[in-house]
């Protein structure tokens, strides 16, 4: 019996020493090793796009208001295309033109347009250079119009063939034509694709502006 319960004592006694604080005399047990730092990464450009009015250009910088009381500096070199937009209608869209259109699934069956840019001779983003397609866009040159009063329809020819598309009621169809660094003044529309580095800063890739009173234009 007494050995039983000196062995009770010692248990009970390593029991609360496991909770008890290190005595000042014990030595400090070892820190666990540093996790390795993660390997540092460039970090990529990413992609922006940024529609608003423009407050200043210096030719070099543009001060674009996005939205009342919000304003963002863009940097702008040389070599950016850029169109200048205004709004067209249905019967401007004629063959031979190269054009983009935003579409989508008609309901009574085939595909409409939603909007539409007729790229003047010169403008950048041609459908000469971009002859594609997917299922929301169709980037192609009209060979052919047909007319009707509720929603006429237009053939476009891509690279890959073909594509049959109506212009709906609630189209929005835009005129591009070039344009330069002069054409921008304050108080026009822009929209604007460039890309953003690690620092923030964006650099602009792509413009398209409008005058002052219309919507922000398409890219």
């Amino acid at each position: 019996m007494r050995r039983t319960a000196i062995a009770t004592l010692l248990a009970s006694a390593t029991l609360t020493g496991a909770y008890a604080q290190t005595p000042a005399d014990a030595p400090t047990p070892p820190k666990p090793a540093a996790p390795a730092s993660a390997p540092s990464t460039i970090p990529v450009n990413e992609d922006v796009r940024i529609s608003g009015t423009v407050q200043k250009f210096d030719g070099q910088s543009i001060l674009i208001s996005p939205s009342q009381g919000i304003t963002l500096t863009v940097r702008f070199d040389a070599g950016p295309g850029i169109n200048s937009m205004r709004k067209a209608k249905p019967a401007d869209v004629k063959i031979g033109q190269q054009v983009s259109a935003q579409t989508k699934t008609n309901p009574a069956g085939g595909i409409q347009a939603t909007q539409i840019i007729i790229y003047e001779t010169g403008a950048e983003q041609q459908a000469g250079s971009e002859a594609s397609t997917d299922s929301t866009k169709v980037v192609a040159r009209v060979t052919g119009v047909e007319t009707a009063a509720d929603a006429p329809m237009l053939s476009l020819a891509y690279k890959e063939g073909e594509r049959k598309v109506t212009i709906g009621k609630e189209a929005v169809i835009w005129f591009a034509r070039p344009a330069s660094a002069a054409d921008i003044k304050p108080g026009a529309l822009i929209t604007i694709a460039g890309t953003k580095a690690a620092g923030g800063e964006v650099k602009v890739v792509k413009a398209s502006i409008a005058p002052a009173g219309a919507d922000n234009p398409p890219l």
